[in-house]
């Protein structure tokens, strides 16, 4: 278990009420010495995601499927307003889109395989 940071809030940055937390607002990320996986972590699955969306929308091109291209172009489109959705907090609005990327993508994979 990894030790919280000493009176940051969950964003990492202080409270900016107290004049005493000054010197520790808009420190970002866990305490020091800790471990934090998250980010990289985060980082792989962009990574992933970009190229295997890329890819369907390659291969989409390639063979001349123009619906494989457009649902690989949807469900990029909805997973970069997923992304958005998480920045701003919204857990369900990043379900909804992960579920429609999810879907689209799928269906851009049945296209190329029929």
């Amino acid at each position: 278990m990894m030790p919280e940071p000493i009176r940051q809030d969950d964003y990492g940055s202080a409270n900016p009420y107290d004049p005493n937390d000054l010197s520790a607002l808009n420190q970002f990320g866990p305490g020091i010495g800790a471990n934090d996986f998250e980010k990289y972590a985060v980082a792989v699955i962009i990574v992933f995601g970009a190229l295997i969306i890329g890819g369907l929308m390659a291969a989409s091109l390639v063979f001349g499927h123009r619906n494989g291209f457009l649902f690989a172009l949807g469900g990029a489109t909805s997973a970069w307003i997923a992304g958005n959705a998480l920045l701003l907090d919204r857990p369900r609005l990043y379900a909804l889109f992960v579920g429609i990327a999810a879907i689209m993508l799928i269906a851009s994979t049945i296209t190329l395989v029929v």
